[in-house]
């Protein structure tokens, strides 16, 4: 891929040099650009994506973020942020380490579990204001189950598309939808996107964390929920791991059924939505609802 010009420029007044060597890593699926820039001195980790794409309010947050969090929280230091012929362009420092692997070891999960409960005085309340909260986040993207249980469909997805278990439970599983406005509050700020892709461990075992770019305010269990569901957590009981944090043990069971049955509504239809979705992504969907039916009826049972 090659790089625009104004990327390239700000790179170079960022760097401080006239040469700089640029490796280009995956942006991922928003259409962003990203990768690493390293004179013979320093190097930087830049994205940068179009300023009239969807994924630039992200990278605004993530910036926003970044600069309040800073030395506060594990997570890599904002260098800067500017705009440039039509693109917005972060430069970080480079996280040390490598993405934690999957499926999870007991080890490193634990380990990451454990920090998320020593952030929780630092991130409650949000030091950054004037963020969505968790219910503005899922609002309008969590009704697939009273749409099924009103009309029998959402787009494509039909009530006979649904596990046996899910048409027996339709109701309940769309009362816990209905309520999640009430339920899910609180003032911590939320990731609300970890998984093992947005975490780096070092040879120490010190962990950071990436991309706040979906940061959001809610309760402080939410975090934990999603990087339990978001990642392969191979053989670890999900729920005895949650219960097993802080976080978790202080949750309120009723809101943390909500917040699953809404995640799974999420998921369940946006693993029908397959027109220009990568193959991998319609995967990680489907596997992100069956993983969070799954630990939601373990827990209505």
């Amino acid at each position: 891929m090659n790089l625009a010009d104004g990327i390239r420029a700000v790179l170079i007044k960022e760097a401080g040099a006239a040469q700089v060597a640029i490796e280009l890593v995956d942006g991922g699926y928003s259409g962003s650009v990203a990768g690493v820039a390293a004179t013979s001195t320093d190097s930087f980790f830049f994205k940068a994506v179009g300023v009239d794409s969807l994924p630039a309010n992200d990278y605004r947050t993530e910036a926003r973020v970044a600069r309040a969090i800073a030395s506060r929280v594990p997570s890599p230091r904002l260098r800067f942020e500017e705009v440039a012929d039509g693109w917005i362009v972060l430069g970080f420092d480079v996280a040390p380490g490598i993405m934690p692997a999957e499926p999870w070891s007991r080890r490193q999960l634990n380990a990451v579990l454990s920090m998320l409960d020593d952030l929780t005085g630092v991130l409650t309340p949000s030091p950054v204001a004037g963020l969505p909260s968790l219910a503005d986040r899922m609002r309008g993207r969590s009704t697939t189950w009273a749409l099924l249980e009103g009309s029998g469909h959402r787009d494509a997805l039909t009530v006979g598309d649904l596990t046996k278990w899910e048409q027996q439970n339709l109701h309940q599983l769309a009362e816990l939808e209905r309520r999640s406005d009430a339920l899910l509050v609180g003032e911590t700020l939320l990731h609300f996107d970890l998984r093992h892709d947005n975490l780096t461990v070092d040879d120490n075992g010190a962990i950071c964390i990436l991309d706040w770019g979906r940061a959001c305010t809610g309760p402080a269990w939410a975090d934990v929920v999603c990087l339990l569901l978001e990642s392969d957590a191979g053989m670890n009981d999900l729920n005895r791991a949650f219960l097993g944090t802080a976080r978790g043990a202080a949750a309120d069971p009723v809101a943390v059924d909500s917040f699953l049955a809404i995640l799974a509504s999420y998921w369940r239809h946006a693993a029908t939505m397959t027109k220009g979705v990568p193959g991998d992504l319609q995967q990680r969907r489907s596997a992100s609802a069956d993983w969070t039916i799954k630990w939601l009826r373990h827990r209505l049972n």
